[in-house]
C-alpha cells in the first residue's frame, strides 16, 4: 500500500528545516524530500515549494479572491483570476490536487452557473476547470454531470461547446465511475445531436468523437470490470453509419478524417458493426486515404487501425483482400518503417487479415511481405509491441503455408527472434517461440504444468 502524507505535514518539515536548522529554502526542500522518500512516502501529490517564505500561495490567493467575487456577485476581475489560477494548475498534478482540497471545483462550478451568459468569463472558467481536472477526475460529482448536460442542451456557441466536450472527456479518462454516470445521464443523445447537424463544424465533430472514444476506455485500475464494451456497442448502433458518411463530407480535412477513422476503429466491437461500416462505404474510403495520402504518417496509422478492426468480420476480411489492400499495406509498411506506430498497426493489420486464411496469406507472400516484415522487426528490437505484432503476423502467415514460410527464414528471422527472447524474456517469450515453432525452427519449449505422479482422488461425498 502506498504511504502518503498531507501537504501541511510536508510544509511543517520544510519550515522546521529553515527555522530550526538554519537551512536555505532549497536545502530545506531537498532535505524534506529525502526524509519522506526514505520512509517510502509518495510525494507525487505534494507541492514541494509551497512552504517557502518567498513563494506566496498563489492558488490559495486566487481561490480566496474567487470566493469573494462569488459572494458579492461581482465578476469584473474573474477572468484574469481564472487565467492566473490556470497557469498554476498547469504546472503539476500536486497543485491540482491541492486546489481540489481547497474546494476549487465547487467554487468554479458555482461561478460558471452564474456567468453562462458572458462567454469570455464562461470559457475562461471552463478552461480553468479542465486544467484542474487534468489527471484528477475524482472531483466530478452528480452536480457537475447535470451541469455538463445542461450546457450541451443550452449553449450554441461552437467554441464553448468544444470546451464543454473537452471537460467531459477529461472526466472520463482513468475513471470508470464517471464514464458510467455520464453515459447514464444520456450523453449519447447530445453527442448524436452534434454529429447529425447539417452544418456541424469540424472542430466540434472532433471534440464529440473524442468523448465517444473516452467513454469506451478501459483504463481504470480500480475497477476490475467496466462497461467499455457495452458503451461501445450502444454508441456504435447510433453512430456508425453517420460517422462513416461524414468521412466523405470532410475528406479534405485530414484531422477530422483521422479522428473519424480512429473513432470508428474504437467502436467496431462486434461482427455486424464491421459489415455496417463497409456497407456505408468505409472500406473504399480507407483505401482511398492510403492511396491519396502516401506521405501523411498519422493518417496512414489511423487508416491501418480501422482496416484491422474491419477484419473482425470474415466476409469483410475477404473483401478487404480482394479490393487490393495487401500491396497497399506492404507499401505503407515500407514507406513508414521509421514510424513505430505505423509499423505496429501494419503488422497488426496483416495478422488480422491472415488469421485462419491461407489464401489471404498467399496474397501477402505474393506482395513480398516476408522481407518487409523482417526488415520492420529489425528496426525495432526494443519495441515489445512491434515484435509481438510481428510474431502474430508471421504465425498466421505460416500455419497453412509451410512452403512459402521459408522466406521468413531466408530473410533472417531466426536471429531476430533469438535476440528478442534474450532481450525481453518472459514478456515476449511465448509469442516468439510459438512463431519459431510454426516456422519449424529449433526452440526449447517449457512445460508449464507438470504432475507429481500422485493419483487423483475425488473427495466429494
Amino acid at each position: 500500500m502506498v504511504r502518503v502524507i498531507k501537504q501541511e505535514t510536508y510544509d511543517e518539515v520544510v519550515k522546521e528545516n529553515i527555522e530550526e536548522f538554519d537551512m536555505s529554502p532549497q536545502e530545506a526542500v531537498d532535505d524534506a524530500i529525502k526524509q519522506f522518500e526514505a520512509q517510502g512516502i509518495d510525494l507525487s501529490n505534494i507541492i514541494k515549494d509551497l512552504a517557502l517564505d518567498n513563494n506566496e500561495n498563489t492558488i490559495k490567493i486566487c481561490l480566496d479572491n474567487l470566493k469573494c467575487l462569488l459572494e458579492n456577485k461581482n465578476f469584473d476581475d474573474v477572468e484574469s483570476i481564472f487565467n492566473k489560477l490556470k497557469i498554476e494548475l498547469n504546472k503539476d498534478i500536486a497543485r491540482r490536487v491541492y486546489a481540489g482540497k481547497e474546494n476549487a471545483y465547487n467554487i468554479i462550478i458555482d461561478i460558471l452557473k452564474l456567468t453562462k451568459d458572458n462567454l469570455n468569463i464562461f470559457k475562461a472558467g471552463l478552461s480553468t476547470l479542465i486544467s484542474l481536472m487534468n489527471g484528477h477526475p475524482d472531483l466530478l460529482d452528480d452536480n457537475g454531470i447535470e451541469f455538463q448536460i445542461n450546457c450541451l442542451d443550452e449553449i450554441e456557441d461552437i467554441s464553448t461547446v468544444q470546451l464543454v466536450l473537452k471537460w467531459i472527456k477529461e472526466c472520463c479518462i482513468k475513471h470508470e465511475k464517471n464514464r458510467q454516470n455520464i453515459f447514464t445521464a444520456k450523453i449519447l443523445d447530445r453527442l448524436m445531436k452534434i454529429v447529425k447537424k447539417n452544418d456541424v463544424n469540424g472542430d466540434e465533430l472532433r471534440a464529440a468523437c473524442g468523448v465517444m472514444r473516452a467513454l469506451v476506455l478501459d483504463d481504470d485500475l480500480r475497477h476490475e470490470y467496466g462497461k467499455a464494451h457495452e458503451h461501445a456497442a450502444q454508441i456504435a448502433r447510433s453512430s456508425l453509419e453517420i460517422l462513416t458518411l461524414l468521412l466523405s463530407k470532410f475528406k479534405d480535412n485530414e484531422k477530422v478524417v483521422g479522428d473519424l477513422m480512429l473513432t470508428l476503429a474504437t467502436l467496431i466491437v462486434r461482427n455486424e458493426f464491421c459489415q455496417e461500416v463497409e456497407d456505408a462505404g468505409g472500406l473504399t474510403f480507407i483505401l482511398d486515404v492510403i492511396i491519396n495520402h502516401p506521405d501523411t504518417e498519422r493518417l496512414n496509422w489511423q487508416a491501418l487501425k480501422l482496416l484491422k478492426a474491419l477484419a473482425g468480420n470474415d466476409n469483410v476480411k475477404a473483401h478487404i483482400i480482394t479490393s487490393g489492400s495487401a500491396p497497399l499495406i506492404i507499401s505503407t509498411l515500407s514507406r513508414f518503417k521509421t514510424s513505430e506506430n505505423v509499423v505496429a498497426a501494419g503488422l497488426a493489420c496483416i495478422s488480422a487479415l491472415t488469421l485462419r486464411s491461407s489464401s489471404n496469406s498467399g496474397v501477402f507472400y505474393d506482395c513480398g511481405a516476408p522481407g518487409i516484415i523482417v526488415d520492420a522487426l529489425k528496426h525495432y528490437p526494443k519495441s515489445q509491441n512491434v515484435i509481438k505484432q510481428g510474431s502474430w503476423a508471421i504465425r498466421n502467415m505460416t500455419v497453412r503455408n509451410k512452403t512459402e514460410s521459408l522466406e521468413f527464414i531466408t530473410h533472417g528471422i531466426e536471429s531476430i527472434f533469438q535476440d528478442a527472447i534474450a532481450n525481453h524474456g518472459s514478456a515476449l517469450e511465448q509469442d516468439v517461440k510459438a512463431a519459431m515453432r510454426d516456422l519449424g525452427l529449433k526452440v526449447n519449449l517449457k512445460e508449464q504444468w507438470t504432475g507429481k505422479g500422485v493419483a487423483m482422488t475425488n473427495d466429494r461425498v
